[in-house]
């Protein structure tokens, strides 16, 4: 596959722009939070705390931007598997594509659960749920 020459002065940036999931499941979340409101979100805290709005989930921009690096750290492991399992989702004849896509699936549930759960016992250990 040859792509088409282009003139880097005019051409446009490679960009990928995709909305928050917060935003996307906004009314969701607001039915069934991930964590209680009141609480905050950041397992290493898990503080209650008067919320200043009615979305706000950390008590602090410290405790946001620590939770922000856990997800950051998880969002590069699963990355590469979210790929590989798109890539063979629909796959009918190449046989090892549809392995590298299951495989990528197992990776990104069992990193789920694994991460759910460490969440949950970080948050035990602050004594709360």
């Amino acid at each position: 596959m040859t792509l088409p020459a282009t003139k880097p002065a005019n051409a446009l940036a490679a960009r990928f722009e995709i909305e928050p999931f917060a935003e996307v499941a906004f009314a969701e979340l607001a039915a069934c939070p991930l964590v209680e409101p009141g609480i905050c979100m950041n397992p290493l805290c898990s503080q209650h705390f008067a919320p200043s709005r009615s979305w706000q989930r950390y008590c602090s921009t410290v405790c946001r931007k620590m939770d922000e690096l856990d997800m950051r750290r998880i969002g590069h492991k699963a990355a590469p598997a979210l790929l590989a399992w798109r890539a063979g989702k629909y796959e009918k004849t190449n046989d090892d594509l549809r392995a590298l896509s299951r495989v990528g699936r197992n990776y990104v549930s069992r990193l789920s659960s694994e991460w759910w759960n460490d969440r949950l016992r970080r948050a035990a250990e602050r004594g709360t749920k």
